[in-house]
């Protein structure tokens, strides 16, 4: 127990006037003279002996009821591990968690204005001279300013509804930052919330010990949702007229099954195939769309469920675009190349841009412009072709590599050794068949309806070039030969991709060229080398596009029927980086463009939000003990949160206790005195 004013107690030695008192009474007693003294003896011991215990009792209560009153002067207390009494100034952090479970109901209305009213009670409860730091899960600029108490209830007044989510131990590393910036030595930090488990993540959370941390949990009443998890499609390239496959995941937040509720999926803006979906309690499933795409350029998708109370989570929001032509660049050695089964397959189809040069013609302005890049049986590569390769690489393109039959071994380490890759060894002549093919390689998505390669006659090899035997952690063997070397290997560079392919296409080499994989195979690697993009993004993340080209004199625009922003870009040599912040506050499809270049960008509201879980007080408790964390909690609930937050700061006090037993102890000394005869 500790004393607010602990000079006070001096006045203790107050009790030393009844001890005085009662050693010398001094009262005289009257001498009466009896003829019968054996008598009188026995009654004068007896009178004598009640009145030293009455004496007793007076003192013992004159002692206690000034020792009480002086107590109650001084302020006993029993301080909380947190609580600090001192009439210095204090700086107070408050966070008021206002992401999208607080729009659910308490006891008291929406939990949001339940957790402003407190906030608002706990800034009156300081003194004028004291700052305070307002935070919000917004992350805005302004959150470090030292605030009075009227800029503070102020700005707790005008906090609203927003799709950011924060992690608990986010909230609480950018609040202790701004406290301890205001160098003020007490420190207290309130955090208001109702701890969904999904964002509690106490075990990540470094807890500064100079600051009095209180958490007040605001509970609600609702739980079940349902809702739109994701999606994604089985094929990562899209085509005019091909059969699409779209996966999404519905989950049940609930203690009841949810049986046949429709799911409709919108392509640009057009109804496309409804369907239902039945979830067990508390379980997830999966469900499929099936449809083609019949309109070419940029798809804006969206599937949607109805679901209440809770709706900010039954739309999902999805953007494609189907390319109009891919830019196929080959190169190849007009003395040495034979094979011309690269033109006849891509020169074709109308959906590439078929481009053929020699290797000593080669306008290298065609290597920007390309999507993918063909090396068709050449003898030599110089360092300039190999330098320009790596930049056009390391941008996002695609680079194929078939050798010539007699190449120039060490001219190739240039272009090996400059992306760190397996490079090509010795001729082998021997005899060889493709035994394996990687079925989980994107080349191979709905190429094959059954993965039954035993069944298939794979393509023989009679002359190539193994790849040097070690291990690359980018690398991703795409065929592979009965002697357990690759055929053809894929090597992830940055944002491109290299393949090399351990033969030439000659028929003197191998029947690749006129084997029934050869077609799917060279397809998906021209379809896979188009600029891809996410499908959506996720609100209040950090969201970044990267265009492979230098957009610095243009400005883009990002919009859709309701707003339009310019969003924050950074150029660099062959690269745009284009930042989404926090100006997107509302899921949908939107439209990104420029003079140039016009994309489609669909952005979703964080699914942290819609399990709505929450941690109990109990739960709180042992998070907190779990991870070694000091924290007070304060029950939001009670009658008197205000006499809460009081004794959470200042301890429990007790001087009223000490009053009513002075009082108490008075009333008995004058019972005594005037009822005792």
């Amino acid at each position: 127990m500790k004393f607010v004013y602990l000079e006070f107690l001096y006045a203790l030695f107050a009790i030393a006037i009844p001890i005085v008192i009662h050693l010398f009474n001094f009262r005289k007693f009257k001498k009466i003279y009896f003829s019968n003294v054996q008598f009188l003896k026995e009654v004068t011991q007896e009178t004598q002996s009640k009145s030293k215990l009455k004496h007793l009792l007076v003192l013992i209560s004159r002692i206690l009821a000034i020792s009480f009153l002086v107590f109650a002067f001084a302020q006993p207390y029993i301080p909380t591990s947190s609580g600090i009494t001192s009439p210095k100034n204090k700086v107070v952090g408050i966070y008021v968690d206002n992401s999208f479970s607080m729009e659910s109901t308490g006891n008291l209305g929406a939990l949001l204005d339940e957790a402003k009213l407190n906030a608002a009670e706990v800034i009156n409860n300081y003194n004028a001279s004291d700052k305070f730091l307002v935070y919000t899960n917004v992350f805005a600029s302004g959150e470090y300013r030292l605030l009075s108490q009227e800029q503070a209830i102020e700005k707790i007044e005008q906090i609203e509804i927003v799709p950011q989510t924060k992690n608990l131990s986010a909230i609480y590393s950018r609040a202790t930052d701004g406290i301890n910036n205001a160098e003020i030595a007490n420190k207290y930090f309130y955090l208001f919330s109702d701890f969904q488990k999904t964002i509690s993540d106490f075990n990540d959370l470094e807890q500064d010990s100079t600051i009095n941390w209180l958490l007040i949990p605001i509970t609600g009443n609702q739980t079940d949702n349902l809702y739109i998890d994701s999606c994604w499609f089985e094929s990562p390239t899209h085509l005019f007229n091909q059969q699409e496959e779209l996966k999404a995941i519905v989950v049940n937040k609930g203690e009841k099954d949810v049986e046949n509720i429709p799911v409709k999926l919108f392509i640009n803006e057009q109804l496309i195939t409804p369907t239902s979906v039945s979830v067990k309690a508390n379980d997830k499933t999966t469900i499929t769309f099936n449809y083609q795409n019949k309109q070419q350029g940029i798809q804006q998708g969206k599937i949607e469920l109805r679901d209440h109370p809770v709706v900010t989570d039954d739309a999902f929001h999805f953007s494609y675009q189907i390319a109009s032509q891919i830019t196929v660049l080959e190169i190849h050695d007009k003395q040495a190349a034979e094979s011309k089964a690269i033109p006849a397959l891509y020169q074709t189809d109308s959906l590439f841009n078929f481009i053929s040069g020699a290797i000593g013609q080669l306008d290298y302005s065609l290597i920007k412009t390309a999507n993918l890049i063909v090396l068709n049986e050449l003898k030599e590569l110089n360092s300039g072709l190999v330098q320009t390769l790596k930049s056009f690489v390391e941008n996002g393109g695609s680079l194929l590599v078939f050798p010539a039959e007699e190449m120039n071994l060490e001219s190739y380490q240039l272009l090996t050794n400059a992306f760190q890759i397996n490079p090509y060894l010795t001729n082998d002549t021997s005899s060889l068949k493709v035994r394996d093919i990687n079925y989980e390689h994107p080349i191979f998505n709905n190429v094959f309806e059954k993965k039954e390669a035993e069944k298939l006659n794979l393509p023989l090899v009679k002359n190539h070039y193994a790849l040097a035997d070690f291990n690359t952690i980018f690398r991703s063997d795409v065929l592979t030969l009965n002697n357990g070397t690759p055929f053809l290997s894929d090597f992830k560079i940055n944002k491109g991709h290299v393949y090399l392919c351990a033969s030439s296409l000659n028929k003197t080499a191998t029947n690749f060229a006129n084997h029934a994989l050869f077609v799917p195979v060279l397809y998906n690697i021209a379809f896979l080398s188009q600029p891809t993009y996410p499908n959506y993004f996720i609100i209040g993340e950090n969201n970044v596009i990267n265009i492979n080209t230098n957009v610095k004199d243009n400005v883009f625009h990002l919009k859709n029927d309701n707003m339009e922003i310019i969003p924050k870009i950074k150029s660099e040599q062959n690269t745009t980086s284009i930042f989404f912040g926090n100006e997107i506050t509302t899921a949908g499809n939107y439209l990104l463009s420029n003079e140039t270049i016009e994309m489609g960008i669909a952005f979703n509201y964080n699914r942290k939000e819609s399990d709505l879980a929450c941690l109990t007080e109990s739960e709180l408790t042992t998070q907190l003990t779990q991870y070694g964390l000091n924290a007070n909690i304060v029950n939001a609930n009670e009658v008197s949160f205000k006499s809460a937050l009081n004794e959470i700061e200042s301890g429990k006090k007790y001087w009223k206790i000490c009053v009513i037993l002075a009082l108490i102890f008075l009333a008995t000394e004058i019972a005594l005195i005037k009822l005792w005869k």
